[in-house]
């Protein structure tokens, strides 16, 4: 009896001993590289809300190949160089994967860097179309995007004004970076096509204070809509310095509607604008009205484009790993290209031969002051 008793004992003692040695296994450790100072403070704090909700959910399933999951975020300023140098300090702090960079500039800086480490990154944010030209086999084939592109975006835009016909003349304004030309030069190949006339294009510098001369030229031309590709405190600027000169036109491109913006939007100031997006709160999906709530309890907002982007962007990367069954770079990189994951929006997608995702583009639109989905557009 005694034997029996004692051999029961050493074998909870060594199972104990193995899960104790489980938990005291070293994290795994995922790197974000995003703009927590300078153009877009605010929308990286909305970020790393879908990141920490991510790794939070990750970790109390039991985190990944029996080891807890960190994040090491750092600071790229939304710039290039300093891209650069948080893309080298995260290879040198052996993370297994990459969400960044956030802006398309600081994406396509770091982009070198990552497949020359053979560090997986992904981003849900960053739209310029040039990542997408560059990724892949036989291109860079550690770089990933679950969103669509600024090309892609104004395609699904462009259907829709040319089918509608709501346009019929357009004035551009754009932040003067791969994101703020990325996404003109996108909309202006598809307006000829949808039978809508550019009336003219202004570029300026990021953190531009008066957009008054801008503003004033443009309600000068009378455009039907004014096509805008500004992030963080630009667009911001921009629409508040329009509603105080009494500019009513509506807006399209890739401007937010809804987030910050809203107080415009219930002051009429947005009124049947319409705008290519990549995600939206009140899609009817039940994984979506989960994430909503989550994201409502922890910081009394709902989710935005960047929240579902890093949200979904660490999902991927812990599905890969699971996969993989490894933190080994390249074997990750290997389960991304393989897998087919369903988003948050309850939609299924695969990467395709540019490493994307991105299959889903998001019309919204703003009728008798509220935001709505106008459609939901599946593009190649």
């Amino acid at each position: 009896m005694r034997v029996k008793i004692f051999a029961a004992a050493m074998a909870v003692a060594l199972w104990g001993m193995g899960s104790a040695s489980a938990q005291q296994q070293p994290p795994i450790v995922i790197g974000v590289s995003t703009g927590q100072t300078g153009a877009v403070a605010v929308a990286a704090e909305w970020e790393l809300w879908g990141v920490n909700l991510a790794v939070e959910e990750i970790n109390a399933a039991g985190g990944l190949l029996g080891r807890k999951v960190e994040i090491l975020v750092m600071d790229n300023k939304c710039n290039p160089s300093e891209a650069v140098n948080v893309a080298n300090k995260l290879v040198e702090a052996k993370v297994v994967a990459i969400e960044g960079a956030h802006c398309s500039s600081a994406h396509l800086a770091s982009m070198k860097i990552i497949a020359d480490a053979k560090i997986p990154m992904i981003t849900g944010i960053a739209s310029n179309p040039q990542i997408t030209e560059l990724a892949g086999p036989g291109r860079n084939e550690y770089s990933f995007r679950i969103s669509p592109s600024d090309s892609a975006m104004m395609e699904a835009l462009g259907t829709y004004l040319g089918e509608k016909k709501v346009f019929k003349n357009v004035a551009i304004i754009g932040e003067d970076t791969d994101f703020g030309r990325g996404g003109a030069d996108a909309f202006k190949k598809v307006a000829e096509k949808a039978g809508v006339t550019i009336v003219s294009t202004d570029f300026h510098p990021q953190n531009t204070p008066d957009f008054t001369s801008i503003l004033t030229r443009i309600q000068q031309r009378r455009p039907d809509a004014i096509a805008t590709f500004q992030v963080g405190g630009d667009s911001i600027n921009f629409l508040r310095q329009a509603m105080q000169l009494g500019v009513r036109i509506p807006y399209t491109g890739r401007i937010e509607l809804g987030g910050r913006n809203q107080p415009i939007i219930e002051a009429g100031g947005m009124e049947k604008s319409i705008s290519a997006w990549t995600y939206n709160a009140t899609i009817d999906a039940p994984s979506n009205k989960a994430f909503v709530e989550k994201i409502k309890a922890k910081h009394n907002s709902e989710p935005y484009l960047q929240t579902w982007g890093g949200y979904d962007a660490i999902r991927v990367i812990a599905q890969a790993i699971k996969d993989a069954n490894s933190t080994e770079g390249a074997k990750i990189k290997d389960a991304i290209r393989n897998m087919k994951f369903t988003n948050v929006m309850g939609k299924v997608v695969t990467f395709d031969d540019h490493n994307s995702a991105g299959r889903f583009v998001v019309l919204q639109t703003v009728v008798n002051k509220k935001v709505g989905v106008a459609d939901i557009v599946e593009v190649k």
